[in-house]
């Protein structure tokens, strides 16, 4: 059973062989030729349906007048008025049937398609179904009408294809539109046809109740010479099973040793264009394979890349708002120690002010005083006060610095395109790392050295550009304290050897009115060609197990590329450092 709608070569080389083999126990050509078109209504079902796939089958075959039998040659009469015809008049015949209707199951039942005179080219071109048929197959309608026999060799061996009508329905090719298309529901037609050495032509025609795409038509082509090695050992034979030998006219034809050496010749190139064809649909078929593993590899890549994507918005969501719970918890009590630390600022400078004027009015004050000023060193409590809220006052500046950073950093409230300040940003993300910037045991302070220029505002999605900062920076943070260059401390100061600290340089600038850029370079380690070019390959990382996941600069390149259609690049060199270029449009109509 075969699915013309998911058609295979697999598919292909078995029926081709079933069809070779239903030639053995024929003995005519018309006998074949209903094992053919049985087989093929039988065994080309709809899988989704179970039904059979093609309403009616049917197989025709050109012959000469003189040729055909008594009965076929009274039908043929019916066409013309002149009671002459010529034996040698070209007539295309029906020979075998089958279908869902019981008279679509025998050849003389048939009401109009028995025998279709070929008169001439005019003629032939005034039936669009047979006129288009031909000129599917390759063939010249001088060729079908008046067959030069010296000529047919070479034509022979090259002529075979595929007869196709994508949409039945509406077709000026398939002509009983509401008396057979529309009621039987026919979808598509496809025939499969050749010519024979004789210069006879063959065609089966499946009319089917279902629409199949090009590519399996185009596997059907080798079916055409499948059928052909069926029917040539019956060319110069018996054709009808009514007939005991072949005629022309009223005599008796028996082969030659030149038709048998025509036959034989036949059948050795009907096997030649067998095997190229089916390494032509071998080599077709791989290239389509390599092609839809390429597309699937692509499409596992996309998968893969939406599906890290999608836990990673899943996590910053959370982790936004996290953060943003947290800024706001931290806030309130924050909002209320440094409100009053003014009035406590001030009360306190007040009850300082009454102290000392108890002190010039009383200098002399009773010994237990004295002793209870001098054991709580009252002249520093009254200095060291205001410097305890001094740094009170910064304390919760600080605070509320990173409370606003976290706030900026996450932009809950901002998940649609904004107009935002990049800077603002930049800075966010800067507070929040300020903390792995700070100098360690083996790694001296890394500055930042900010170069910004005048930006415009820019429309963006905030939070997520506020990570891909993040992402690159950390990632020149870690360059920096995991370099494993030699810092050393040369007159109280941590310098290297060209007598530069590890810093991290973050410039912007206006590239035009559309586009800004953002530049963050670091002078750590840097990396080679090879870890370069899959910088932003998912998964990919040069950090110990446990670091580095390998997501961050993907994410990065998604974020910039994909989400905002920006540009994102890298330069580096080994020893020297790594630049990472970001250009992203002003505005999102820009893009």
């Amino acid at each position: 059973m075969y699915d013309l709608q998911m058609f295979t070569m697999r598919d292909m080389s078995e029926c081709g062989l079933a069809l070779r083999s239903l030639g053995k126990k024929a003995n005519s050509m018309e006998e074949v030729g209903n094992h053919i078109v049985q087989y093929l209504y039988n065994n080309l079902i709809d899988l989704k349906s179970g039904e059979r796939s093609c309403a009616l089958v049917r197989f025709f075959k050109t012959h000469s007048y003189g040729e055909l039998p008594p009965k076929l040659q009274e039908y043929t009469h019916s066409f013309v008025s002149n009671d002459v015809l010529e034996n040698n008049l070209k007539c295309l015949t029906l020979l075998s049937t089958a279908g869902q209707q019981p008279e679509w199951n025998s050849r003389h039942k048939s009401e109009g398609h028995k025998v279709i005179p070929l008169f001439s080219k005019e003629m032939i071109a005034q039936i669009p179904m047979i006129f288009q048929l031909i000129q599917q197959l390759g063939l010249n309608l001088d060729v079908v009408v008046r067959p030069d026999l010296n000529l047919l060799t070479d034509l022979e061996q090259r002529m075979y294809n595929v007869f196709y009508v994508p949409d039945a329905l509406g077709s000026s090719y398939i002509p009983s539109q509401t008396s057979f298309v529309i009621p039987y529901n026919i979808k598509s037609v496809v025939g499969v046809g050749g010519l024979l050495p004789s210069g006879n032509i063959f065609i089966i025609i499946m009319f089917l109740k279902v629409a199949i795409p090009r590519i399996s038509v185009d596997l059907l082509r080798p079916l055409a010479l499948n059928v052909k090695m069926t029917i040539l050992p019956f060319e110069n034979e018996k054709t009808f099973t009514e007939q005991e030998q072949h005629l022309v006219g009223d005599n008796i034809s028996t082969t030659t040793d030149d038709e048998t050496f025509q036959y034989l010749n036949s059948q050795i190139t009907t096997l030649n264009q067998l095997l190229d064809v089916s390494e032509q649909s071998t080599i077709s078929q791989s290239d389509r394979l390599e092609q839809t593993n390429a597309s699937l590899q692509e499409t596992l890549k996309k998968l893969q890349s939406t599906q890290i994507q999608l836990v990673h918005n899943e996590k910053m969501s959370s982790l936004g708002k996290l953060v943003a719970g947290i800024a706001h918890e931290i806030n309130n009590p924050v909002n209320f120690i440094y409100g009053n630390l003014s009035y406590a600022k001030e009360y306190t400078h007040s009850i300082l002010k009454i102290i000392q004027k108890y002190q010039n009015y009383y200098p002399d004050p009773p010994e237990e005083i004295k002793k209870l000023v001098k054991e709580n060193d009252l002249d520093f409590l009254i200095r060291d006060l205001t410097r305890t809220f001094n740094s009170m006052t910064v304390g919760t500046e600080r605070i509320t610095e990173i409370v606003s950073s976290l706030r900026n950093f996450s932009r809950l409230d901002e998940a649609e395109i904004k107009q935002v300040y990049i800077h603002e940003g930049i800075d966010s993300t800067l507070m929040i790392l300020k903390h792995f910037l700070q100098a360690t045991d083996k790694t001296p302070e890394i500055e930042v050295v900010k170069q910004y220029s005048q930006l415009p505002l820019i429309e963006c999605y905030p939070a997520q550009i506020n990570q891909a900062f993040m992402n690159i920076i950390t990632n020149a943070i870690d360059a920096l304290q995991d370099s494993g260059k030699s810092w050393f401390r040369a007159n109280n100061q941590l310098e290297k050897p060209n007598f530069l600290l590890p810093v991290i340089r973050i410039s912007t600038e206006v590239i035009d009115p559309e586009w800004v850029a953002i530049t963050i370079a670091d002078n750590g380690c840097g990396m080679n060609e090879k870890v370069r070019a899959r910088l932003f390959d998912p998964f990919f990382t040069t950090k110990p197990v446990g670091k580095g996941t390998g997501l961050g600069l993907s994410i990065s390149y998604q974020i910039i590329v994909e989400q905002h259609r920006g540009k994102i690049g890298c330069i580096s060199v080994p020893e020297q450092g790594t630049e990472f270029v970001i250009k992203i449009p002003v505005k999102t109509k820009n893009v």
